[in-house]
């Protein structure tokens, strides 16, 4: 049985050893008819999709957020002032 959501990939072929790249570019629904809804991100230049059941990770091996960006936090954010419009550094 298929799941509901697909990801949906282009694949290129780059180098001397024609070794294959994946980019994820996009998501696929399954409607109740068995037809597909595509929503993509980019556009293949080659014409070619390729759409696969996705994966459902195993949640220990996936770093939490805060290692994959430890920068994120340390980032300034803005406040505009209400009276004034003006935008204020709050970090």
């Amino acid at each position: 049985m298929s799941t509901k959501l697909k990801d949906v990939y282009l694949i290129t072929n780059r180098g001397e050893e024609g070794k294959s790249f994946w980019s994820r570019i996009g998501v696929a629904f399954v409607n109740q008819d068995g037809s597909l809804n595509v929503i993509l991100d980019a556009l293949p230049l080659n014409g070619k999709l390729h759409i696969r059941d996705r994966k459902i990770t195993d949640k220990k091996n996936v770093r939490p957020r805060s290692e994959r960006f430890p920068d994120e936090d340390k980032q300034p954010s803005f406040v505009s002032e209400p009276e004034t419009g003006e935008h204020k550094r709050t970090a």
